[in-house]
C-alpha cells in the first residue's frame, strides 16, 4: 500500500501512468507497448490524472486490459495485475515488464501496428533509430578508429547541437537507410544521444564528453 499511495504522490512519470477507465483495448496497447518497448512501468486504473483515487469496475477493467495485452499487442505481454483498496475505493495496479525481444508492436489501428516507446509522461512512436537499435546485435561495439561513414556523419553535426533524422541525411548527403544505421550506433556507442522534440519525433545530438 505504500508504494502506491507514493506513486499516487509522485504523479506520471517515466514509469508510472494513471488511467482513469479504461474503454478502449487499442488505446491502452499503446501505453503497454511503449513500457514494454523502454524501462517498464505501472498501470494504475482508476486513478485521475491529479493523482485522486475514483475506483473501478474491476471485471470490465480486467477485461479490457487483458484484451490489449493478448490481442492488440505482439507479441502478447504478460501482465502482473493487483488490487488494491485505497479509502474503500479499488484501484487496479498492472505492472509491465520491458521486454526481452524489442520490439513489442500495438494495433491501436485495424491492420495497424506500430512500436511505441515512453518518454517521461508520455508514449511515443518509435523512431527509425529504435528499430535500428533493437536489431543490433552485441556485437556492435565502438570502433577505435571511426569509419569514413562515420566520419562523414559527425562532420555533418559541426556548428549544430542537434539534428533531426531528416537534417542529418541533408547535411550529411549519405543515403538515409546508411544515417539510420550510424546514428543507432552512434546512440549504443553513447556518443549521441535522442531527445524527444514537442512536435513529435526525435533529434539527436553528440555528447561532447563521450565523443
Amino acid at each position: 500500500m505504500q508504494s502506491i499511495q507514493l506513486k499516487l504522490i509522485q504523479g506520471e512519470s517515466q514509469t508510472v501512468e494513471f488511467k482513469f477507465e479504461l474503454n478502449s483495448a487499442r488505446r491502452i496497447a499503446a501505453t503497454l507497448s511503449a513500457f514494454a518497448n523502454t524501462d517498464g512501468g505501472t498501470l494504475l486504473v482508476g486513478v485521475k490524472d491529479n493523482g485522486s483515487v475514483a475506483g473501478i469496475r474491476l471485471e470490465e477493467e480486467l477485461y479490457v486490459l487483458d484484451a490489449a495485452a493478448t490481442i492488440y499487442c505482439n507479441p502478447p505481454i504478460k501482465l502482473e495485475n493487483r488490487r488494491h483498496d485505497i479509502q474503500g475505493k479499488m484501484v487496479l495496479e498492472s505492472v509491465i515488464k520491458p521486454a526481452s525481444n524489442k520490439p513489442v508492436l500495438a494495433e491501436t489501428e485495424p491492420g495497424n501496428w506500430k512500436a511505441w516507446v515512453r518518454y517521461g509522461a508520455s508514449n511515443r512512436l518509435a523512431s527509425l533509430i529504435h528499430l535500428e537499435l533493437w536489431r543490433m546485435n552485441e556485437s556492435n561495439h565502438r570502433p577505435s578508429v571511426y569509419s569514413t561513414k562515420e566520419q562523414k556523419l559527425i562532420s555533418a553535426f559541426n556548428d549544430k547541437k542537434w539534428l533531426t533524422l531528416n537534417q542529418a541525411v541533408r547535411f550529411s548527403k549519405m543515403p538515409r537507410h546508411e544515417v539510420v544505421r550510424t546514428l543507432a550506433s552512434f546512440v549504443r556507442w553513447n556518443i549521441a544521444e535522442m531527445m524527444p522534440e514537442e512536435a513529435g519525433g526525435f533529434a539527436f545530438g553528440m555528447i561532447e564528453e563521450n565523443f
